[in-house]
C-alpha cells in the first residue's frame, strides 16, 4: 500500500538535517520587541523548531505554534487596553487585599500597627516617579502577567512604553489594594472604593427591545468616544489603514454621530439610524470643506444650510463610499466582540446596486495590452523592470501594485514551490490583515523568466524593484512608470465604460479565480480577501502546495504571451 504524502503548510520549512521548523513573519509594528541575539537590528520572522521529521506531525504542531505566536502579537498590540489585562488586575487586587487581611488575622495581638506601617511604606513607594523604584516595587506584577501570556516569545525592555504603562497601571491597582487592606485592618466601616480605572466598570445602559447586544464594555461607549477605540485599534494593528482611507472614514463617522447623537451609546444604534444617515447624504452638499460658509459647520448645520441655498449634491459614488466607511467601523466592533451585529449591514446607495465600479479585462483586451508597448517585443532580462513585470504579476498573481514593494528576503524563487511572501514593512503597510499572505508564482510567469529576473536582481539589490523611490505621502509603487502605463491604457481603450488602469489587472485575476473550481477559502486567500471572523486565522495556515495547485488553474482563454519569452 502506497504511503500517504503530507504536504508542507505555509510557513513550515524542512531544514537540511531533516527537522521541520516554522518561520512565522513578525508584523512591522512589532519587530522592536524581537531584537536579534547580537543586538544588531531586529528579527523579521520567528523561527522555531517543530521537533519532528514527520510532515504530518509538523503540520499539527505548526497550528499550535501559530496560535501561540498570534496570541503574543495580540498581547503586544492591546497592552493594558485588553480585557485580559483588566481581569488580571482584578485578580491581583483581590489577592493582595486578601493576603494582608489574612496576615493580620493570623498575626499576634498588637501587630496591627506594624502591618499598617508596612502598607503605608508600600503605598509611598508606589507614588514614586522614579522608574527604577517603580520597577523594584511592582515589576513582579508585570513580569507575572507577561510570563503567563507570552512567556519567552518576545522581549519587553524596561524603557518601552508598554512596560511603563503596565508598571503605572499595576502601581494604581496595588495602591488601591493596600488602601483597602489598611482600612479593613483598622476596622473602618466604609471601605474606600478602588480608584484605578482598571478596577472600575464603565456606567452601563440597560438594553431595550430592538437594541443591539453590547458584548463588552466598549459596546457601551458613546459614538463619539468609540472612534478613539476604532482608530487606536486599527492604527496599532499589523495592517494600519492608509491615511487617505482613514480620513474618509473619520469624516463619515463624524457626520454619522453628529446626525444621530454624539452621546448615543454604540449598542443603541439600529438600522433606522443608518438609513437616516443614508437619506441625509442624498441632500448633503458636495465638497463642503472647500466652501467658506460650510467649512466649519457640523453635518446637521450643513444640511440646514443646503435647504436655503443651492449647492452641488454628493454623487452616488461618494454616498456609497460614506456608507462603506460606517459599515467598516461597526464591523470592527463585531469582530472585536464589542457588539453582536453590524447595524449598517445591508444599507447601501440604491443607485449603485448591482453595478461594479470596475470590470475585468477580457481575453481580447489582455491580448491587445500585452502586444502593445512595452510588450510589443522581447525585452532582454537585464532591461526588465517594474514597468514590465507589475502588470503581469497583477494579472497572474492578483497582487496589488503596492504589495509588490518586496524585499528579496521575502522572494523564494528557488523553493520547491516558488512564491513571494507579502508582509507588512515599516516603509509600506498593507491594506488589511488578510493581505498578508503567501502567493505562489504562476507557471506562466516562470515560463516568461520571472525566476531568472529574481536571481539577477538578488545579486545586486535587496529589493525586487530597485528603481522604486519613496516620496512623502506616496506609495513606492506610485512612480512615473505606473502613471505612464495607466495613461497608455486609457489611450488603448478610450471608449471603455469602466476604468482601464493597473489595478484592473487584480480584478481580472479575481474574475479568473471565480471561473475555476477552486474552493472559496483558497481563492480568498490567494486574493488577500477576508472570509470574516476567526475563519481567517485558520485560512492563514493553508498549505503552500494547495495554493500553488490553485493558482496554476488561473487562465485567460487564448491569451498568448509567447512573444515575450526570452530565448
Amino acid at each position: 500500500m502506497r504511503a500517504r504524502r503530507y504536504r508542507s503548510m505555509s510557513y513550515v520549512y524542512k531544514r537540511s538535517i531533516g527537522l521541520f521548523e516554522i518561520r512565522y513573519p513578525i508584523p512591522s509594528d512589532l519587530v522592536s520587541y524581537f531584537p536579534k541575539p547580537n543586538g544588531k537590528g531586529f528579527k523579521t520572522h520567528l523561527i522555531k523548531s517543530l521537533g519532528t521529521r514527520d510532515q504530518q506531525e509538523a503540520n499539527k504542531v505548526a497550528i499550535d505554534c501559530a496560535k501561540e505566536i498570534e496570541g503574543a502579537f495580540s498581547f503586544l498590540r492591546d497592552g493594558i487596553a485588553s480585557d485580559e489585562f483588566k481581569a488580571f488586575c482584578r485578580k491581583v487586587y483581590e489577592f493582595e487585599t486578601g493576603f494582608y487581611v489574612d496576615r493580620f488575622v493570623d498575626a499576634n495581638v498588637g501587630s496591627e500597627h506594624y502591618i499598617s506601617e508596612q502598607l503605608q511604606d508600600l503605598r509611598r513607594a508606589l507614588k514614586s516617579s522614579d522608574g527604577e523604584q517603580l520597577e523594584a516595587t511592582v515589576g513582579w506584577v508585570v513580569d507575572h502577567y507577561i510570563d503567563s501570556t507570552i512567556g519567552q516569545l518576545a522581549s519587553i525592555p524596561s524603557d518601552t512604553p508598554i512596560r511603563t504603562a503596565m508598571l503605572e497601571a499595576a502601581s494604581g491597582v496595588l495602591s488601591d489594594a493596600y488602601s483597602r487592606s489598611t482600612a479593613t485592618i483598622r476596622g473602618i466601616a466604609n471601605l474606600p472604593k478602588a480608584k484605578s480605572p482598571y478596577l472600575q466598570l464603565e456606567p452601563t445602559h440597560v438594553p431595550s427591545v430592538g437594541d443591539n447586544i453590547p458584548m463588552a464594555a466598549e459596546g457601551h461607549h458613546t459614538l463619539q468616544k468609540y472612534w478613539e477605540v476604532y482608530e487606536e485599534t486599527k492604527q496599532s494593528s499589523s495592517s494600519p489603514i492608509q491615511i487617505g482611507t482613514m480620513a474618509r472614514r473619520e469624516t463619515a463617522w463624524r457626520e454619522f454621530h453628529q446626525l444621530t447623537g454624539s452621546t448615543l451609546p454604540l449598542f443603541k444604534v439600529n438600522k433606522t439610524h443608518v438609513w437616516a444617515y443614508r437619506d441625509a447624504l442624498t441632500k448633503a452638499p458636495a465638497r463642503s470643506g472647500s466652501i467658506a460658509d460650510l467649512r466649519n459647520l457640523s453635518f446637521p448645520e450643513k444640511l440646514e444650510k443646503a435647504k436655503s441655498k443651492t449647492y452641488p449634491k454628493l454623487d452616488s459614488g461618494t454616498i456609497a463610499d460614506r456608507l462603506r466607511q460606517i459599515q467598516a467601523v461597526f464591523q470592527l466592533a463585531v469582530d472585536r466582540g464589542h457588539l453582536a451585529r453590524n447595524p449598517a449591514h445591508g444599507v447601501s446607495e440604491s443607485n449603485l446596486a448591482g453595478r461594479s465600479r470596475r470590470k475585468a479585462y477580457n481575453a481580447e483586451e489582455l491580448q491587445l495590452i500585452f502586444s502593445s508597448e512595452p510588450y510589443n517585443m522581447t525585452v532582454p532580462l537585464e532591461k526588465q523592470n517594474d514597468e514590465f513585470w507589475v502588470p503581469l504579476l497583477g494579472v497572474f498573481m492578483g497582487a496589488r501594485a503596492s504589495e509588490l514593494y518586496l524585499r528579496m528576503e521575502d522572494v523564494f524563487e528557488d523553493h520547491e514551490h516558488p512564491h513571494i511572501l507579502v508582509v507588512d514593512y515599516a516603509e509600506r503597510s498593507l491594506k488589511n490583515r488578510a493581505s498578508e499572505r503567501i502567493i505562489p508564482i504562476h507557471p506562466v510567469l516562470i515560463e516568461l523568466g520571472f525566476l531568472d529576473y529574481c536571481r539577477l536582481i538578488r545579486a545586486k539589490s535587496d529589493e525586487l524593484f530597485p528603481d522604486w523611490e519613496f516620496r512623502k505621502g506616496k506609495k513606492p509603487s506610485e512612480g512615473p512608470a505606473r502613471r505612464r502605463f495607466n495613461k497608455h491604457l486609457k489611450k488603448l481603450f478610450p471608449e471603455r465604460e469602466y476604468p482601464a488602469d493597473t489595478h484592473t489587472f487584480r480584478h481580472t485575476f479575481e474574475n479568473a479565480l471565480s471561473a475555476t473550481l477552486i474552493p472559496e477559502r483558497i481563492a480568498k486567500r490567494l486574493a488577500g480577501r477576508s472570509l470574516g471572523g476567526s475563519v481567517d486565522n485558520y485560512n492563514r495556515l493553508l498549505q503552500l502546495p494547495d495554493l500553488a495547485d490553485a493558482i496554476a488553474q488561473v487562465s485567460f482563454g487564448k491569451l498568448s504571451l509567447e512573444h515575450l519569452r526570452v530565448k
